[in-house]
C-alpha cells in the first residue's frame, strides 16, 4: 500500500540540513512541538489546551514525528516522520511526508467498491446494454470518479505541498531563533 501511495506521490521523501548539532537541534525544536493526543475532546478541546505550539508530535534524537496543529480545515493534514542524523556540517533531517489521510483512503475505497458493484450488476444483466447506455454509464463512472477520488487527491496533494513548504520554513525559523519556551 505504501508503494502505491509513493507512486501517486501522497508519500514523499523530505530531507533538510541544519548547521547545528543533533542534540541542539532536538533541544531547539522541542518547545515548538506539543505532546500528541493530550486532548480527549478533539478540536473543540483545543480551545482549552495549555499549548500554543504549531505542531504536535514526538521529538527525540532517534524519532521525530510532527503533525501540524489544525487551524481550520483538518481534512488532509499530512504528517512528517523521520530521523535527525548527525553529519559533519550539523544535522540532517530525513524522513517522509505522508499526505494519505484516512478520509482520502475512505473515499477511494468506497468508489472502488461501488464501481465493482455496478460493473458486476451491468455485466450480469439478462438484457444487452445499448451503446448509448454504455456511454452514459462510462460518463457517470468518470464523473463520480472525479468527485470521489480526483477531488480528494488534488486537495491532498495541494495540502501536502503546502505542508512541505511550511514545515521547511518553520523548522529553519525554529532552529535559527534562540530557544524560548513557546508552549
Amino acid at each position: 500500500m505504501k508503494q502505491l501511495l509513493r507512486r501517486i506521490r501522497l508519500i514523499a521523501p523530505f530531507a533538510l540540513e541544519f548547521p547545528v548539532a543533533t542534540d541542539e537541534f532536538v533541544q531547539r525544536l522541542q518547545p515548538h512541538v506539543a505532546p500528541p493526543h493530550l486532548n480527549p475532546f478533539g478540536r473543540l478541546g483545543s480551545i482549552f489546551s495549555p499549548f500554543v505550539a504549531p505542531y504536535s508530535g514526538v521529538v527525540r534524537p532517534d524519532l521525530i514525528r510532527l503533525k501540524p496543529r489544525p487551524d481550520g480545515n483538518q481534512f488532509y493534514l499530512p504528517h512528517f516522520e523521520g530521523l535527525a542524523l548527525p553529519t559533519q556540517a550539523g544535522t540532517r533531517l530525513e524522513g517522509e511526508l505522508n499526505g494519505a489521510s484516512g478520509r482520502f483512503l475512505f473515499f477511494a475505497f468506497f468508489y472502488v467498491v461501488a464501481l465493482l458493484f455496478f460493473l458486476v450488476t451491468f455485466i450480469t444483466q439478462d438484457q444487452r446494454l445499448p451503446l448509448v447506455g454504455g456511454l452514459i454509464l462510462l460518463a457517470a463512472v468518470l464523473l463520480s470518479g472525479s468527485f470521489f477520488v480526483g477531488w480528494p487527491y488534488i486537495m491532498a496533494r495541494r495540502r501536502m505541498q503546502r505542508a512541505a513548504f511550511e514545515l521547511e520554513r518553520d523548522l529553519f525559523y525554529f532552529i535559527q531563533k534562540p530557544p524560548t519556551e513557546v508552549r
